[in-house]
């Protein structure tokens, strides 16, 4: 796939943070920006944005770990578009503390919304897209995947998981044009992150003590993978640092 020029593209945690900074990247290709959060009012904003900048956007509110919810929702997408040409799935959450301390529902929920979340959508829109053998899937995992460390377990766990589904389904998709790619933004200034690390505590176990990077940086290498789907980094772990994937997506002065 190269360019989204009136692509059919579906964008989870499109409200905030990197979804909406992926969302103002890729608007003025004129895609159609499907816009997902838990509610739809909290896209408003981000649906002004990319309007402005030149796309067709439309916002839903929904909860992805509901799978009838997530299956309705992608039906009627294609019954209203006719198919769908990409799914970016970036709603994610994060519960800081050891096991013992984390509550079992408050595991529970970080499990249902990195993991089962993508899985409902994924699992909805792929019949559309393999029956056209056409489609890309963006999963945004973490490389905390691969670094353990106190306080990170939920989350952690969470995103290893959301990392082996990805890789195993692009083994699953080897005889179909439809392709899958694993994006880790690498440490991102967000909501999320200054809601979890206002804890001092939880503060010292992050991978750098710095401020993390502006969302707009992984929005440009999101934002790439969408428009040019680089069959050479399909069912690949892709980092975001200064490396061959950060000067391909031109973002190496972002």
């Amino acid at each position: 796939m190269s360019g989204l020029k009136d692509k059919i593209v579906i964008l989870t945690g499109a409200s905030r943070g990197i979804g909406a900074a992926v969302a103002r990247e890729m608007a003025p290709d004129g895609p159609h920006l499907i816009l997902c959060a838990r509610t739809a009012e909290a896209c408003e904003e981000t649906q002004a944005a990319v309007e402005a900048l030149g796309a067709t956007p439309e916002c839903h509110g929904f909860e992805v770990a509901d799978t009838e919810v997530t299956k309705a929702f992608i039906d009627d997408v294609v019954a209203r578009h006719g198919h769908v040409d990409v799914l970016i799935n970036n709603a994610g959450l994060g519960f800081m503390g050891s096991v013992q301390d984390v509550p079992p529902p408050a595991y529970h929920e970080v499990l249902q919304v990195n993991v089962l979340g993508p899985y409902n959508l994924i699992a909805a829109v792929l019949p559309h897209m393999t029956a056209r053998d056409s489609g890309t899937i963006i999963n945004v995992t973490s490389a905390r995947a691969f670094i353990p460390d106190r306080y990170y377990a939920a989350y952690c766990s969470s995103k290893a998981a959301l990392l082996s589904m990805t890789q195993c389904l692009h083994y699953d998709l080897e005889d179909s044009a439809v392709q899958i790619f694993a994006l880790s933004p690498g440490f991102t200034q967000t909501d999320m992150v200054e809601a979890i690390y206002s804890n001092s505590e939880f503060r010292a176990a992050a991978l750098t003590p710095d401020q993390g990077q502006p969302p707009e940086r992984p929005a440009k290498v999101l934002a790439w993978l969408a428009r040019e789907a680089p069959a050479d980094l399909a069912g690949q772990h892709n980092q975001i640092q200064f490396n061959d994937l950060t000067r391909r997506a031109g973002i190496e002065n972002v």
